[in-house]
């Protein structure tokens, strides 16, 4: 009995849809394989400062800790709480296992890719049949999937901030085009879910990272190059438009009210707003070339030997880039009717970089910030694979099976070292011999166990090649402190020195150690009046004492070790002056527990009351610790009346 037509459609529509599932299995599985032998590594770098917030206060033992460290993030005034809320779900207390971290990272990898495919088949369905625009996509996912430039977002625990916003700007994106589908009949529903999906998913996209804010400029990509042809009344595409370009005029207002900030916030970068954008001009360069034709050398976390811009010829790489920048911005502006396609890949690289590669005071390079701008020269460069003549097209199935091989083979070496720790280490340093975080690291994974003579011997050599270095000295006196070869002179000397040092963000982390020194008595020339004074240096830094973290931190361990000496007035004083810097409620409750040991009743009532009055974040949420402070109300309450 022959079929009928519509039977062979959903014959058809059934193959199709279980070749795409069978692809789709076989690129997830690759991926797994490539990033199996990263699953076994330890936290590293910006993980532990951003996650040893969990086992804060005994751990998130209760809704209002939880809260509190959802809402912990200070990168910006909104903070990034769905990514907090993401890391609860692996761990609840520090130290913990990395483990569940880094799978439920390489889950979103995967999740993500498969929104890479709906979206890129929606793409490519607006010129192609619908098996060529479900092969197109299939093979953009599996290479997103398997770039090896994407390696350090996926194997770095910390960087699903990343991953999470780009997959709520996908989900975000899938909802405009579901929506701009039906705009044209069905005008209710299409404006529900552009307007819906993409605020409901924008929203979740700017709380995990800023990057969210720019789902409006990607959708704008799309509207004016894949979608510019469809059918739409003119009043509507206009309403669409201004839709997509507010978002993106209230960022741009933001940059000019907040001008002069965003100038004083490179006061503690080695480079001014001015070089960081030209350097950001061969760095976006530098991407392209590593999306296009990917490389191991180079890969990794640390960058900070990335050679600075400081004119247009100083290196002559910059002029070149900006010009590459600019013809290729025109050419994808000009060719966005006959090429819409390899138009929307330009134009969507350069978009999904504009805010991390603008004027902001952020470091000059990192692989991360490729993970969703990649999707736009993987859209370009396979709208090109239709075109090609008969005979290529034979020889085209045989192409991607190498591609995808050597793609596997570099994402499988990139991602092995993330598994182990030392590597990791040897691996930054041969590929980044000039990088002074890199060598900085190892010599604190020496401290971390416990090889001091090592490390000194490290954080030496580095001394002599960054004489502006602070940590660097700050590691070296407490070394030699723990090794009983610290001398008077050299306290005063690195407290001279301290006065005149560049800034660095390391400094914070020796802090403690050089308390615990001093209070365990570990060596005669480190003394409370000494460290004291090293502490009054670093406040008196022009370069330091600005940065409102450092001087919270700073004021911190000086009222510590004022408390420990015996001096709580002074303690008081300088916890007041850290809460002032970096207001925090541990500091209003370190006060008041300090008080009531030394029956000072009167004062802890007047600190409560202040602990009271704090307010957590933007979302101005108080009394986190409401259960806290309640028990030392009842603790006040008590001794109050024993003093009656």
């Amino acid at each position: 009995m022959p079929l009928k037509k519509n039977d062979i459609f959903l014959t058809e529509r059934r193959r199709r849809r279980a070749v795409a599932m069978a692809a789709t299995g076989a690129a997830f599985l690759l991926t797994v394989l490539c990033y199996w032998p990263s699953l076994s590594g330890p936290f590293v770098f910006d993980d532990i400062p951003n996650l040893e917030l969990l086992g804060q206060g005994g751990g998130l033992t209760s809704p209002d800790k939880y809260v509190e460290f959802v809402f912990s993030d200070r990168s910006s005034a909104l903070g990034r709480p769905v990514s907090l809320l993401s890391f609860t779900l692996n761990g609840q207390d520090w130290p913990t296992d990395p483990h569940p971290f880094r799978v439920t990272n390489l889950l979103l990898h995967l999740v993500t890719g498969l929104l890479v495919f709906l979206l890129a088949r929606a793409i490519f369905s607006t010129s192609h049949k619908p098996e060529t625009a479900e092969k197109l996509a299939l093979l953009c996912m599996t290479l997103w999937l398997l770039h090896p430039l994407l390696v350090s977002t996926t194997a770095y625990i910390v960087q699903r901030m990343t991953q999470l916003s780009a997959l709520f700007t996908l989900a975000g994106l899938l909802c405009y085009v579901h929506g701009r589908r039906h705009l044209a009949g069905q005008a209710r529903q299409g404006w529900t879910w552009i307007i819906g999906g993409m605020g409901f998913f924008g929203a979740l996209a700017l709380l995990s990272k800023e990057t969210g804010i720019l789902l409006p400029g990607f959708a704008l990509i799309l509207e004016v190059t894949v979608f510019r042809s469809n059918e739409l009344p003119h009043r509507i595409r206009k309403i669409l438009l201004a839709l997509f370009c507010l978002p993106l005029i209230a960022l741009l207002s933001y940059f000019a009210i907040d001008w002069q900030s965003l100038q004083a916030s490179f006061n503690n970068r080695p480079f001014s707003m001015s070089e960081r954008l030209l350097t950001q001009a061969v760095v976006l360069v530098d991407y392209l070339k590593q999306a296009i034709a990917p490389r191991l050398s180079g890969l990794g976390i640390f960058h900070d030997d990335y050679p600075v811009s400081t004119g247009l010829l100083s290196p002559v790489a910059t002029l070149a880039s900006i010009g590459v920048i600019i013809a290729l911005v025109i050419f994808a502006l000009g060719v966005r009717k006959k090429w819409p396609f390899i138009s929307l890949g330009i134009l969507w690289f350069f978009v999904g970089h504009s805010l991390e590669a603008g004027p902001i005071a952020l470091e000059l390079y990192f692989e991360h910030r490729n993970y969703l701008p990649l999707l736009g020269p993987l859209i370009a460069i396979i709208s090109l694979l239709p075109n090609l003549s008969q005979g290529i097209l034979r020889l085209l199935p045989l192409v991607i099976v190498l591609v995808i091989s050597l793609q596997c083979f570099l994402t499988w070496q990139a991602a092995a070292p993330w598994g182990n720790e030392q590597r990791l280490m040897q691996t930054a340093l041969v590929e980044h011999p000039d990088s002074l975080r890199a060598k900085q690291y190892v010599a604190n994974r020496y401290i971390v166990h416990g090889m001091h003579k090592e490390a000194l011997e490290a954080q030496k050599a580095l001394a002599e090649k960054y004489p502006q270095h602070a940590s660097t000295r700050l590691s070296i006196l407490n070394l030699s402190c723990l090794l009983g070869v610290l001398s008077a002179d050299d306290l005063q000397a690195t407290t001279r020195f301290i006065k005149r040092a560049d800034f660095d963000r390391q400094i914070v982390g020796f802090l403690k150690p050089l308390i615990s020194n001093v209070t365990a008595n570990t060596c005669d020339a480190l003394d409370p009046r000494g460290l004291q004074a090293l502490f009054d240096s670093l406040l008196l830094n022009p370069h330091m004492g600005k940065n409102s973290i450092l001087r919270g931190a700073v004021q911190y361990h000086k009222a510590i070790l004022y408390e420990k000496s015996g001096n709580l007035d002074d303690a008081l004083k300088s916890l007041d002056a850290s809460y002032e810097a970096r207001p925090e409620i541990d500091i209003r409750l370190q006060q008041i527990v300090w008080l009531l040991a030394s029956g000072r009743i009167d004062e802890a009532q007047h600190y409560l009351d202040l602990a009271r009055q704090h307010r957590h974040g933007f979302f101005s949420i108080s009394n986190l610790r409401g259960a806290d402070l309640d028990a030392l109300q009842q603790q006040i309450d008590a001794a109050g009346h024993e003093t009656r």
